[in-house]
């Protein structure tokens, strides 16, 4: 079955099977490679590492927050995606204005889902879509004046996101509109009095691994046996060099080098690993914005104002399915008259309705 399969459904694997797949996964798990001293070393040995004040002496008289949803289902003809983005205008703990963009079904009619049939194939369009779409709200919300504007999720482009599957016309066009839409905001952002920073939950980055030469895995996980709650580094943030040998996608390389963006890696909770804060365009000191992000962790260590925007937009795959059911019973009368098959290729993949 594929990795789409409903949630919940009742298992029928075979017990012996299970065993070994539980056996191997120990195996797996019992050589996890450790590089903390080295890392530990160089990254004191290269500078030292910043701490935040629990007690910020700033705190922003507004703040806009964005984040984007998208999901995917499996139909008997082809994938079927869905895209949207939510921003959040907040004052203190209270939100005083929602901007919630239009969602985009991808594709556009049932006459094309032919054209994804992989999900890697839906992702990258739904991927490039869903960022362009941040960086589009987020652009509208400096017309709020906020002092602070955070995108859930990086400011500094990726390579994976230049990446073209299978180098279609859709696809193409997805990522001219996600690199449009960060210039757009960067070259907005430097005309407002409104700081600009992304705060990366899932940071996939291995930037420090380049800078400072050495054996490691993510830069998150290599912190996490460095840093401690409220502590930070790079210190002070970094630029990400703009060389062929870290982005080796062209249209992502250009987008780096126009905006020039900064990063550092802040501990909010030992629970977690550290985060990533991606700095564009300030007007306040670096070491505000990473204050008032400390002081505005919540348990988890996310910063409520992050929280609360991821929480209004995420779509579930469960969700997604849900609503995908529900409007096809609303249409399903019109389809009677020509019979049951018509519907076929419009089905999810893996039963339901």
């Amino acid at each position: 079955m594929s990795h789409l399969e409903r949630e919940g459904e009742i298992s029928y694997t075979n017990p012996s099977l299970i065993v070994k797949v539980r056996e191997k996964l120990i195996e797996f798990l019992s050589s996890i490679p450790d590089f903390s001293t080295e890392a530990y070393n160089v990254v004191l040995g290269s500078t030292t590492l910043g701490e935040v004040d629990s007690s910020p002496t700033w705190i922003p008289r507004r703040v806009a927050v964005v984040d984007g949803g998208s999901n995917i289902v499996s139909l008997n003809a082809g994938y079927l995606g869905i895209v949207t983005s939510l921003g959040l205008v907040i004052e203190g703990n209270r939100v005083i204005e929602r901007v919630i963009a239009e969602p985009e079904i991808i594709p556009p009619t049932p006459q094309e889902l032919g054209e994804y049939e992989v999900s890697d194939q839906i992702a990258s369009v739904t991927d490039k879509v869903r960022e362009a779409k941040v960086f589009e709200t987020a652009t509208e919300l400096l017309s709020r004046n906020p002092d602070l504007l955070i995108i859930d999720g990086p400011l500094i482009p990726y390579g994976a996101l230049g990446k073209l599957i299978v180098g279609s016309e859709t696809e193409l066009k997805a990522l001219q509109r996600y690199r449009r839409a960060v210039l757009t905001l960067h070259k907005a952002s430097l005309g407002s009095k409104v700081s600009v920073v992304g705060f990366v939950k899932r940071p996939r980055s291995r930037y420090l691994r380049r800078i400072l030469n050495i054996k490691s895995s993510f830069d998150h996980i290599t912190l996490s046996s460095i840093l401690k709650e409220k502590e930070f580094y790079p210190n002070p943030p970094s630029e990400v060099p703009a060389v062929t040998e870290w982005f080796h996608e062209i249209n992502i390389l250009k987008l780096i080098r126009e905006v020039k963006p900064k990063f550092t890696f802040l501990r909010l909770t030992m629970s977690m690993p550290p985060f990533r804060v991606d700095f564009g365009h300030l007007t306040r000191n670096y070491m505000d914005i990473l204050n008032y992000l400390y002081s505005t962790r919540t348990r988890e260590g996310i910063p409520y104002v992050i929280m609360k925007a991821d929480e209004e937009v995420k779509i579930t795959r469960k969700l997604l399915r849900e609503l995908y059911e529900d409007a096809l019973h609303s249409c399903i009368v019109k389809y009677f008259e020509k019979g049951f098959h018509t519907l076929i290729p419009v089905l999810p993949e893996y039963g339901g309705v």
